[in-house]
């Protein structure tokens, strides 16, 4: 697996992990336990993005930090990736 990928694999899993989390403070929003781990999760993610963004380019439409130029459009569109 190639470093994309990899890359991707780790935002998929942290993205999971982060909304089930998520999903499990609405009900107990006080568990200090979970609150850190979302918190843990969601720096992970960030970091794994930040670093797939600047090597890869945007991910999403959203991701537009660099103004200098409008990526977006230069980058595959998520059919034209190889499977």
């Amino acid at each position: 697996m190639n470093e994309q990928k990899k890359l991707q694999r780790m935002i998929q899993t942290y993205s999971f992990v982060i909304y089930e989390t998520a999903l499990y403070l609405d009900t107990h929003p006080n568990c200090r336990a979970a609150l850190d781990y979302y918190a843990r999760y969601n720096a992970k993610l960030s970091e794994a993005v930040e670093k797939y963004e600047s090597r890869f380019g945007p991910m999403t439409i959203f991701s537009g930090k660099n103004c200098e130029e409008w990526r977006w459009v230069k980058e595959p569109w998520p059919w034209e990736y190889n499977a």
